[in-house]
């Protein structure tokens, strides 16, 4: 560089990702490295940022646009006008790297707006943090001045770019948006004809300025006009809807009044009474512009270029859709409420006008013009990459697939095929309603939670599916059976209670009460993208089903036709709607399926239980990581077997990120008060052994959780390196009462034959509504349901063994912290033999709903005539 010439500029680094809670993780990784010392800014909405005390209790995000538009530029808004000031402190310009959170906690410390500090940041930031759709979205990009050109772009997760693309290119509008866009210009017009009266009723407080009331009669005209061209649109099929090509937008508008010479005047004068409408309306009852920021979005993307060929591309790219919505959903209620009468007729059947976008390359090819120096897409599940950058119409010159950094002993990768109850699991549309495959699902569950140290996701396929399996396994009984052994944490649809549910998810992980805990979510969902499930917080995975999108659903059939057409002109070059339509379920797959493994000495197992998976096709476009360890399994026996290894031997190789070493004897033994238990009984190197599975009754605190039996399955023919057990020695109750130290079921070594005392029992799962009487079984001391009324004591119980009845007894009593007064009532009665008192004391420790170890206790007292009589006497038979 000569003298005289400027510096060269160098280039910033824009890293984009989904979520700011991703951004969040990648900003820790950052602050430990040896890069920390860049300059850093992260942007965000107000919805993360905004801390003014009015403006943040707003839930609209586009309303809360506008507030916050009214006061900065009325100066009202204390914590901006401070930006000036504190953006030149040491904190902000030479500070640490900060994240949305750090930056809030400045903003409020300081009193300054955290929103509008970080864009005071970016101007010389070396590196820029932001959710994707801030680079893709124009209006997003240009609201937040974006600056692309010469700069570096990271996509970070990039696999969901495909769909972010074609969501900001597209735009729907409904009926009962037009209606309350319509109601919204009246309000403001009647301000106009009280003005001169001086009523202090009035809604608002000033005049507008900005616009008079020749503007809004126009306005008004132009969406009454567009309401009736809506209106006059027939659908005839309404399950279907009603498709035209791209360009028919356009005619619709023109219709309108709407065109190329007028649009951005438009579009001026409605971002004037919108932001009016927000400023002054303070209830939460009052019209907020929402319905003409709809009809605003729906000219911006239509309008959004119009050169000759650019409008040609629109036209191939975009469907515009007429669809009826035929009932109305929760989030549509508070705007319906503003159809005037004449609407409300209709407002079952609220018309829908979408204008979808088809083409990801949309968005990409968009950016590419801006001219940044470079483009990098990263992902875990971009493959495969061949139609990946097909989709997006941008060429990579350079790719890279790089194999996962575990070893192969760290993952178990199982597809099972037929369930506990040898049903086929299949969760295809004609078998998921089925009652036989939702109960072996829930079976299959249930064994995986047994034998999975600490935190297990299980991922279905979709909301619904999710809904239907629990109900089935509650009204069945199967999911208390679950809870027995994990607490069960399911997805919220709202964003208010998810952060909730997390939370209560990740402290019973490290809650000693419990064997971990499962979260049942759904793949696309919050939970399948983006959370870290480190080490105990994710051991297993279970995937139920392939999350193909809905197949009747308009906008998917356009789709798969909109590639079809591609396909053919490009001479069958390209993705079919087909391998499109199979891509999206697997790429959601690959999501879900990533949250178990986090880093180099993570290790879990991904459990697929749904036959399909054995389908090659669908293990080849799974990621390269996952394929090539995949086992079929037609046996659920041989599956917890070697899964019970697994988890042996990686937390052997593994242990900074196994379970936690505890000190082990020959028999694990419980506290008194039922905590500090450990999940499984270790051997000598802290692992899992392959002989014995602890069922830890843990202290319950879900008071509708229930004892019941577990079903069948029967793993001893696959047990390997196990020693056989040996028989002990006949002993009292009494001789028994100090030396048993858990409820164990040696799961590995049960025997089928009958006359087994380990043998477990072949009855399925029964529903826990049903009331049915109790009785101690022989073979292995579980509490199982009757068919068969007893008429007396001595019918319903025949000798239990000590040991037996004593690890039952532990299991109830330790929930109450109670198992110390058992063992003292024992010892008196062994003293005295006053079987009165006895009675009453096991009568007031376990109650009706255990009366079977009242019951039970009969094979140890001394005087069973008597025993019998206060059962009868009691009501215990």
């Amino acid at each position: 560089m000569s003298w005289g010439e400027p510096a060269p500029v160098l280039p910033k680094i824009i890293y984009a990702s989904r979520t700011h809670s991703q951004l969040t993780q990648v900003i820790q990784e950052l602050k430990r490295s040896k890069y920390n010392y860049l300059k850093v800014a992260v942007l965000g909405s107000r919805d993360q940022m905004c801390i003014h005390p009015e403006v943040s209790k707003e839930t609209n995000s586009t309303v809360k646009l506008y507030m916050c538009m009214a006061k900065t530029s009325t100066r009202t808004c204390h914590y901006y006008n401070n930006v000036e000031t504190v953006s030149v402190a040491n904190e902000f310009t030479n500070g640490p790297v900060m994240d949305i959170e750090d930056l809030v906690k400045e903003g409020q410390k300081q009193k300054a707006c955290p929103y509008f500090l970080s864009r005071e940041m970016k101007k010389n930031a070396d590196i820029i943090f932001m959710p994707y759709n801030y680079l893709l979205d124009p209006k997003i990009r240009k609201m937040h001045g974006v600056e692309i050109e010469g700069n570096i772009i990271i996509f970070d997760e990039a696999h969901n770019i495909e769909k972010i693309c074609e969501e900001s290119a597209s735009v729907n509008l409904r009926s009962a948006d037009l209606a309350l866009a319509i109601d919204e210009t009246n309000q403001v017009l009647k301000l106009y004809g009280k003005q001169d009266e001086e009523s202090e009723s009035s809604d608002v407080q000033i005049t507008p300025q900005d616009f008079g009331p020749d503007e809004l009669l126009i306005l008004k005209g132009v969406l009454l006009d567009f309401e009736k061209v809506l209106d006059d649109i027939e659908i005839e099929n309404k399950a279907k809807g009603l498709t035209r090509e791209g360009r028919f937008i356009r005619e619709l508008l023109l219709s309108a009044r709407v065109q190329q010479g007028n649009y951005l005047t438009l579009l001026e004068l409605l971002d004037k009474v919108i932001q009016y409408l927000s400023a002054n309306s303070n209830s939460p009852f009052q019209r907020k512009g929402a319905g003409l920021q709809t009809f605003a979005d729906l000219i911006k993307v239509v309008f959004a270029k119009n050169q000759v060929h650019f409008v040609e591309k629109m036209n191939r790219a975009y469907r515009t859709h007429f669809g009826i919505e035929e009932s109305k959903s929760k989030s549509n209620r508070k705007v319906d409420e503003w159809l005037s009468k004449s609407d409300a007729s209709s407002a079952k059947q609220v018309k829908t006008l979408n204008y979808w976008c088809f083409s990801p390359g949309f968005g990409m090819e968009d950016l590419i013009e801006l001219k940044p120096r470079c483009i990098i897409l990263t992902s875990g599940t971009l493959s495969p990459l061949d139609s990946f950058a097909a989709e997006l119409h941008v060429p990579f010159p350079v790719t890279l697939e790089n194999p996962h950094i575990i070893q192969e002993d760290q993952v178990l990768v199982a597809v099972l095929q037929l369930g506990p109850n040898k049903v086929a699991l299949n969760s295809s549309y004609n078998n998921r309603s089925n009652p036989e495959y939702l109960t072996s699902l829930g079976k299959a569950i249930f064994y995986a939670a047994k034998v999975t140290p600490h935190g297990m996701l299980v991922f279905f396929p979709s909301y619904p599916v999710m809904k239907s399996c629990i109900e089935h396994w509650q009204n069945e009984g199967q999911w208390g059976e679950i809870m027995r052994i994990k607490p069960i944490y399911v997805e919220p649809q709202t964003k208010e209670t998810f952060n909730t549910v997390m939370k209560d998810y990740y402290k019973a992980i490290d809650d000693p009460v419990h064997q971990g805990a499962i979260f049942m979510a759904v793949c696309r969902g919050k939970v399948s993208e983006g959370l870290d499930f480190i080490n105990a917080n994710g051991r297993t995975v279970v995937i139920t089903g392939l999350p193909y999108p809905p197949l009747n659903d308009p906008r998917v059939i356009l789709k798969k036709e909109y590639l079809e057409e591609n396909r053919k002109a490009a001479k069958g070059k390209g993705l079919t709607g087909q391998d499109w339509y199979r891509l999206e379920a697997i790429r959601a797959v690959n999501q879900a399926i990533g949250r178990v493994i986090r880093h180099k000495e993570d290790y879990g197992a991904i459990l697929f239980f749904d036959q399909r998976f054995g389908d090659p096709n669908i293990v080849n476009s799974l990621s390269s990581w996952v394929r090539k360890l995949v086992k079929r399994y037609d046996n659920p026996g041989k599956l917890i077997a070697d899964m019970r290894m697994f988890f042996k031997h990686a937390a052997d190789a593994h242990p900074v990120a196994g379970i936690p070493r505890l000190p082990v004897k020959e028999k694990s033994s419980f506290s008194d008060s039922g905590r500090n238990l450990p999940v499984a009984t270790l051997g000598a190197s802290g692992g899992l052994t392959s002989g014995n599975l602890v069922s830890a009754r843990r202290k319950e605190v879900r008071p509708h959780i229930s004892l019941g039996y577990e079903p069948s399955l029967d793993v001893s023919q696959y047990a390997t390196n196990v020693k056989p057990v040996s028989p002990k020695p006949k002993s009292s109750l009494f001789e028994n009462l100090n030396s048993i130290s858990s409820n164990v079921i040696d799961f590995n070594n049960q025997r089928s034959d009958e006359n087994s005392d380990l043998s477990i029992s072949s009855q399925p799962f029964e529903p826990m509504v049903k009331k049915r009487k109790l009785q101690i079984n022989m073979k292995y001391g579980q509490l199982n349901d009757s068919d068969v009324k007893p008429s007396s004591c001595t019918e319903t119980v025949k000798e239990v063994k000590p040991n037996d009845y004593l690890m039952q007894v532990k299991t109830v009593l330790c929930r109450t912290n109670e198992y110390e007064k058992f063992k003292s009532v024992l010892k008196s009665y062994r003293s005295d033999k006053d079987i009165s008192i006895l009675f009453e004391a096991l009568r007031n420790m376990f109650g009706t709903r255990h009366k079977n170890l009242v019951k039970g206790f009969r094979t140890f007292v001394f005087e069973k005539s008597k025993f019998d009589e206060l059962c009868l006497q009691h009501g215990f038979v």
